[in-house]
């Protein structure tokens, strides 16, 4: 069976696929032009949506006639969906590979929003030991109600790391069932409820049209007065100038960023220079390369492939128009 491995650098986990998988006749390719001539007679293609561009997507489409499966190394697929993937394909991601290192970076911003770091740093800095305003500045995350908005890999471990520092998570979500660790479970629908009671706010939810500005002017407005928020999901959720707002007006206390609208971030952004914001470069999935789960997942997928099963993480493409 021809499979063809397209990574978004020779040194991605990914390109340890060919060495695991003998089996499969891989092709491993660096370009569209590449995938146009590797394309014909290939039944699987693993790719990172990194590497997704309309040149791959058309080469595919084109030449990829006997292609049954598309894997995706990564969580996201926008930039795949963007691409045009060939009808008939079914879709896998990765989908919580990673849920350990996000929601870990997701705690720690939070831990350093409410325990006011930014303004302990710039104290450093200034080499200020102002004790008696930083006493009165610092909050606890213990006893403190998390809203986590998405419950898929992510939310669902942090939801439990926040359950093991004495937080109270609660969650807003499309499947609104609990699961012993979440105080309550709001839905979508009633996602202004949850921010009402909420002293901290994480995002983990899938960016796609349905969460597009999820959190806008109106959203930042019902927020507990005080509360931060931190979105280690897609950069598309938040509404930056409807963020920046809130902050400069003390609306809210403060957001922990790791991905943007645009990325990267444009250094003229306002969000760079305000005090109460951390900023980091889409950094929360790293720190283990996360290969022997994605070894594990790819190679359950292709069991249940051949067997004609059912696949893990596959995707619902939105239909196109």
């Amino acid at each position: 069976m021809k499979a063809l491995l397209y990574p978004f650098g020779p040194k991605e986990s990914s390109a340890q696929l060919p060495n695991d998988f003998p089996e499969l006749d891989w092709t491993i390719v660096a370009s569209p032009e590449d995938v146009a001539r590797a394309a014909p007679g290939a039944t699987i293609y693993v790719t990172s949506n990194r590497t997704c561009s309309p040149a791959t997507g058309e080469a595919l489409r084109r030449h990829g006639q006997a292609l049954r499966w598309m894997h995706f190394t990564s969580a996201g697929i926008d930039n795949g969906i963007a691409m045009g993937i060939p009808d008939g394909v079914i879709v896998t991601n990765s989908a919580g590979i990673r849920a350990g290192n996000v929601s870990e970076h997701a705690l720690l911003l939070l831990l350093a929003l409410m325990r006011k770091l930014p303004n302990i740093m710039a104290c450093q800095r200034a080499h200020d030991w102002l004790r008696a305003e930083m006493t009165k500045q610092v909050t606890s995350i213990e006893d403190a109600v998390v809203c986590v908005v998405g419950r898929g890999p992510i939310g669902r471990e942090l939801a439990r790391k926040l359950k093991a520092v004495n937080a109270r998570p609660i969650a807003v979500s499309r499947t609104p069932d609990g699961d012993g660790i979440l105080e309550q479970v709001f839905p979508r629908e009633r996602l202004h409820d949850a921010l009402a009671i909420a002293d901290a706010v994480a995002t983990c939810t899938s960016g796609d049209e349905s969460s597009h500005h999820m959190f806008g002017a109106a959203e930042f407005a019902a927020m507990k007065p005080g509360a931060v928020i931190v979105n280690v999901a897609r950069g598309s959720i938040i509404d930056e100038a409807a963020l920046a707002a809130a902050l400069k007006a003390g609306r809210i206390a403060g957001a922990g960023l790791d991905v943007a609208e645009r990325e990267p971030m444009d250094p003229a952004n306002p969000l760079w220079d305000l005090p109460n914001v951390i900023i980091s470069p889409h950094v929360a999935g790293q720190g283990s390369s996360g290969y022997p789960q994605q070894r594990k997942l790819f190679g359950d997928n292709l069991a249940r492939f051949k067997e004609g099963k059912p696949m893990l993480n596959e995707c619902k493409l939105p239909a196109r128009t």
